[in-house]
């Protein structure tokens, strides 16, 4: 028998974007329009895989999950669980002239992070890498009241299964547990 053990890190490591008292068909011609600067077309093709770029910005293949409003916030998340948000919360923000708050956070790395924009320009940032890093940011996401915080793109996409325009990344569901999804969620993928 062999004796060659693999370590699995389970836990959230992610980047989210919420957008603040807009309208979801509004942020999604905002998202679209901000892709198309990037050079990124809104693609229908199924089964593209998510590439393991770094820098968000430079994958060619984005995809994203943008999830109706609830409680004032429409949530946009990514495929690839980035920590980087290759702009799109600065860029929605001056598009839309609104609030955006891209929180980043990693139970792998121990820390979270929050950048705040109003109209396209850095307002407030803050974080933590200390022992209650999930403590503070789980005060942080009821002070605000941010929607959808620990929901990744992969369980969405997949519990929204074939009917899906466009699927990168997972495209079943391990386990039994299957993600309730509201009316309304969307995923949109962008190929370069």
């Amino acid at each position: 028998m062999s004796d060659k053990s693999e370590t699995v890190s389970l836990g959230l490591h992610c980047s989210t974007v919420y957008v603040r008292d807009v309208p979801a068909e509004r942020v999604r011609a905002a998202l679209v329009g901000l892709m198309e600067e990037t050079e990124h077309r809104l693609t229908y093709e199924r089964g593209l895989e998510p590439t393991p770029d770094e820098h968000a910005a430079f994958k060619p293949v984005r995809s994203f999950v943008v999830m109706p409003e609830q409680d004032g916030w429409v949530t946009i998340l990514e495929d690839g669980h980035p920590l980087d948000d290759g702009g799109l919360g600065e860029g929605l923000s001056d598009i839309l002239q609104a609030e955006v708050i891209v929180l980043s956070y990693s139970d792998r790395d121990g820390t979270w992070s929050f950048t705040k924009y109003w109209e396209g320009q850095p307002l407030e940032a803050g974080g933590s890498e200390n022992e209650d890093y999930d403590v503070l940011a789980m005060n942080f996401v009821e002070a605000q009241r941010l929607p959808y915080f620990g929901v990744c793109y992969e369980e969405v996409a997949a519990a929204l299964g074939g009917n899906a325009p466009a699927l990168a990344g997972a495209l079943e569901l391990a386990g039994d547990i299957v993600p309730r999804i509201p009316l309304g969620t969307e995923v949109l993928t962008f190929r370069r």
